[in-house]
């Protein structure tokens, strides 16, 4: 369900459904792993206290992940005007206010990465599917195909509209 949005994940069109179920199925978890390992490559070991301060940003991140991609993959693919990647991106905002609090230092990142998570310092935020397993990236790239298509189709249909009005295709 999506808990910010009236719309419930159960309604999603099939290919959109199976993105969301592999993205949320792994994202907590993911997202925990892969603060763990910024800390300890800056030689953090987490306290008790910091621990729990690391599982309450993660709930959040994914809250807000979980919630932002059901209303993007609720959206009309015509209507849509980020990408799913780009929604769990933004998604990491606690985590990377947790590594802050700890002192980590902030990664070198290439162009890529500055444009694509401009507001990611620590490069977290996943750069593709395979990033979060191959049961997502499979999920993202049917879900892109399926995308893709819907939109072709749709714009087939419009020129060959426009064609049998008399306009131009």
């Amino acid at each position: 369900m999506c808990m910010s949005t009236p719309v419930s994940a159960d309604l999603l069109e099939e290919y959109p459904r199976a993105l969301f179920d592999a993205v949320t199925a792994v994202f907590e978890g993911w997202l925990r792993t892969r603060t763990e390992q910024l800390a300890r490559g800056a030689g953090r070991s987490l306290s008790g206290p910091e621990t729990a301060a690391l599982a309450a940003a993660v709930v959040s991140a994914a809250d807000e992940a979980r919630d932002g991609l059901c209303a993007l993959l609720a959206t009309d693919v015509d209507e849509q005007r980020q990408n799913p990647l780009h929604v769990l991106r933004s998604s990491i905002r606690p985590v990377t206010r947790f590594l802050r609090t700890l002192g980590v230092p902030e990664n070198t990142r290439d162009e890529f990465e500055m444009r694509a998570m401009p507001d990611d310092s620590y490069a977290i935020g996943p750069l593709a599917w395979i990033d979060m397993g191959e049961d997502v990236h499979e999920a993202g790239i049917s879900w892109g195909a399926w995308k893709a298509a819907t939109v072709l189709t749709r714009r087939r249909a419009e020129g060959m509209r426009r064609e049998a009005e008399g306009g131009v295709g």
